[in-house]
């Protein structure tokens, strides 16, 4: 455990405008830090993400390389940031100055401007989200390819999307301004297991298409040597690990921060990391048998982007009577992912405004969701500039920022 060395020799600096460590909140049980950390890293990140990762092609070599991250970066990585948020019970700013020294305070600054920045676009996304499934429950489906993209086009503009997003992002500072038991755990204690259950039934459900093995084998199952060697594919894979499981954005140091001494530490971390990882590959046995023949190439007017509302409206459009149900339900587990992360992302700047100027929950909250607002309206106006976003601090600077951590946690603490 090199990443997790550091801390057995690390002293916590002393921090005037820092609370006390002992009056920090904690969380109610072991099981609602479970699932509290679980809803962070089960998000977008899964149903959209990975689901528009695998229309972009790659088939067997993306999911076994992104697999292979999982393991050997993504567990680590999530271990390490729940070691370092609870030995300082510290904001992700404060935690890593207390056992790195100043030396690695800008890592401690970019972990709160990475969540706030990625929050801005998430809200964008979980927009749409609620928007599909407002359309659904309106009876307004998509029949055809056209209907398809013009449905996407109508849930990413407007003033619908900019309504949309700006209730997003209430709900989220409201969850967060009620606290870490009566807020963020109680959300994840009921929205967790309600995900888990509509998500097993509509894999049993898509699974049993009759044209589903065919459709795994296609888009799954074929070994194409190229793919091995692409580095496109390569990156998407171990950007998907980082973005799934929430790493480098400081969510686990924060919700690290608020656990026990005695919590099973190595545990824990892996039964999240099992159930993110397993969460996304259902989303995909999902979505893949909904998916028409070639859809890895192109998806009409909304590019891969759109495949989680471009693909997953036609496929349910072609069910018949049963398809409006199913869709509801798809969108209304993909709303509660999208919350539950977008909750753990303001967590984040929200434990460092309160550390370092000692404000309380609930203004901070608010503060900090107007600040992510304002910082996603380029991706609210854009979908270019969203995806844009997107690759750069959802792939790029979470990938960098979770690595120097774990320099900072195997040979960055004083005295090295």
């Amino acid at each position: 455990m090199t990443l997790l060395h550091g801390l057995g020799m690390a002293g916590l600096e002393d921090t005037n405008s820092a609370p006390s460590a002992s009056a920090r909140q904690g969380w109610g049980s072991s099981l609602g830090f479970v699932l509290a950390a679980a809803g962070s890293a089960v998000g977008l990140g899964n149903l959209w993400g990975l689901t528009y990762r695998v229309a972009l092609g790659g088939g067997m070599a993306f999911l076994v390389m992104y697999l292979v991250a999982v393991v050997a970066l993504g567990f680590p990585l999530l271990l390490a940031e729940l070691a370092l948020g609870r030995h300082t019970r510290r904001s992700p700013l404060l935690a890593t100055v207390a056992v790195g020294g100043g030396a690695w305070r800008p890592l401690g600054w970019l972990f709160p401007l990475v969540s706030t920045v990625i929050l801005g676009y998430y809200a964008v996304i979980t927009g749409w989200v609620a928007r599909a499934l407002l359309a659904v429950l309106q009876g307004r489906l998509p029949t055809d390819q056209a209907g398809a993209d013009a449905f996407f086009l109508k849930l990413s503009q407007g003033w619908g999307e900019a309504v949309a997003y700006g209730l997003v992002l209430a709900l989220t500072a409201a969850v967060v301004a009620t606290g870490v038991q009566q807020g963020i755990e109680r959300l994840s204690r009921w929205s967790m297991p309600a995900l888990l259950v509509l998500l097993t039934g509509l894999v049993i459900w898509s699974a049993s298409l009759a044209d589903a093995p065919a459709r795994y084998e296609e888009a799954l199952l074929q070994w194409r040597w190229s793919d091995w060697l692409d580095s496109r594919i390569l990156r998407q894979a171990f950007s998907q690990a980082f973005f799934s499981l929430g790493l480098g954005a400081g969510a686990m140091v924060a919700y690290g921060s608020h656990l026990g001494r005695r919590e099973p530490l190595p545990r824990q971390a892996a039964i999240v990391t099992a159930l993110d990882t397993g969460v996304g590959l259902m989303a995909v046995l999902i979505v893949v048998p909904l998916m028409s023949a070639g859809v890895a190439g192109q998806q009409g007017a909304a590019g891969a982007v759109g495949t989680l509302f471009v693909a997953i409206p036609l496929g349910f459009a072609s069910l018949g009577g049963a398809g409006p149900l199913l869709m509801a339900a798809f969108f209304f587990l993909a709303s509660l992912a999208a919350i539950t992360s977008a909750v753990a992302l303001l967590e984040v700047p929200v434990a460092v405004a309160m550390d370092r100027l000692g404000w309380g929950r609930a203004r901070t909250a608010w503060s900090t969701a107007a600040v992510a607002a304002l910082l996603g309206l380029p991706a609210l106006l854009r979908t270019d500039l969203l995806m844009a976003s997107h690759d750069l601090f959802g792939g790029v600077v979470l990938m960098a920022s979770g690595l120097l951590l774990s320099l900072l946690m195997g040979w960055g603490r004083p005295g090295n």
